[in-house]
């Protein structure tokens, strides 16, 4: 949930090829924490079967008030959310009560929906396109636009390669399910190359820097912090980022819901609230960026601020686009996925429900 909401791993200054018999250290400990930070803001969702086709659109219209005694289970990243709503003074007064579950990634998120446990969660673009792509009913309910250029790709220290098209017959990692998957093919199709011209290399967010360092790929995926340690370590020993890896992702962090929950009366008028709440505390967290490095970074997933500030600068500054938008926008990185024969064709303009457009364009007026 990468302007702060596509926090990435930590890694090293100097990655090394992961051991078995490495004893922990403070540095892994410290890369740890922020790849936890990574599943959250990749929020990746690997294909699975899901239970049933999503329906079709709610029209009924939003409740004005939340009846009495409503709860609403809410799936985090990594105290993601939560952090948000309280940094921003928007977990006073609920209306409802509310139970949080954090969890790390995407596909936690959905399998929470799948066993029935969590009314709303909160991702990154690439599990709302393959849980409609394989029958999940997940619904889009909020919506943010952070950069589209927070997905580097970078060199091994001994590559040559200086745009994507040198990386034909090359090794590329990537990690499978998350916005670096339609990154990876996004930058593939840009410069004419098909996925079969190169080799697609599956590793955690957290490996990527020490199989480049290694010279196993030979470009991989980063964002930041990941950019900034990487590059430090091995700029200087010719590692470098590729001159045509920009507007590789959609940019976009989702509120999602079943679509049971949706449909039903008294929790979708929760939702409604959560979601104007969610959009007051992004445009917060827009003007008061120190604020929200002390808060959720520092004090909460106790890192150092300077990776809460390389994550806020990489992402850029948040904005609520309309549905519209947003469809658009995530229907770009569809087609990727689908050329590519991830997915079948799929319009993820169903996703969807646009009842919650109208409460984030008020929320955003003030």
């Amino acid at each position: 949930m990468p302007t702060h909401r596509r926090p990435s791993a930590l890694a090293p200054s100097a990655p090394s090829a992961p051991s078995a018999s490495s004893a922990p250290s403070a540095s892994s400990v410290l890369a740890l924490g922020a790849a936890l930070l990574v599943a959250a803001a990749l929020g990746g969702c690997a294909p699975s079967a899901g239970k049933a086709a999503p329906a079709g659109a709610v029209t009924a219209p939003l409740p004005t008030a939340v009846p009495a005694g409503v709860t609403l289970r809410i799936a985090d990243q990594n105290d993601l959310l939560k952090t948000t709503l309280a940094a921003a003074g928007q977990d006073k007064d609920l209306p409802y009560q509310v139970s949080w579950s954090s969890f790390q990634g995407g596909p936690a998120v959905l399998e929470a929906f799948r066993a029935g446990a969590a009314d709303v969660g909160f991702v990154s673009d690439a599990p709302v396109v393959f849980a409609q792509a394989h029958g999940q009913d997940a619904r889009v309910v909020g919506v943010v636009q952070n950069s589209p250029d927070a997905v580097h790709l970078w060199t091994s220290p001994g590559s040559a390669a200086r745009t994507v098209a040198d990386l034909k017959g090359k090794k590329i990692a990537y990690t499978e399910g998350t916005t670096f998957q339609p990154a990876v093919l996004t930058a593939l199709k840009n410069a004419g190359l098909k996925p079969s011209d190169v080799t697609l290399v599956k590793l955690n967010p957290p490996e990527i820097p020490a199989a480049l360092a290694a010279g196993q790929v030979d470009a991989g995926t980063l964002t930041e912090p990941l950019v900034s340690k990487y590059g430090t370590g091995y700029q200087d020993k010719g590692a470098h980022e590729l001159a045509d890896d920009k507007a590789l992702t959609s940019g976009l962090q989702l509120l999602i819901a079943p679509g049971a929950v949706v449909a039903d009366g008294a929790r979708s008028a929760a939702l409604a609230d959560l979601a104007a709440r969610f959009t007051r505390a992004e445009l917060w967290i827009t003007a008061h960026k120190d604020a929200w490095v002390q808060s959720y970074y520092v004090d909460s997933q106790k890192l150092p601020a300077e990776v809460g500030r390389a994550v806020v600068a990489n992402n850029g500054t948040a904005t609520i686009p309309d549905y519209t938008t947003a469809a658009a926008r995530l229907q770009r990185i569809t087609d990727v996925l689908a050329e590519s024969g991830a997915i079948g064709a799929l319009d993820v303009s169903a996703a969807f429900d646009r009842r919650f457009d109208a409460v984030q364009a008020a929320a955003a007026k003030g």
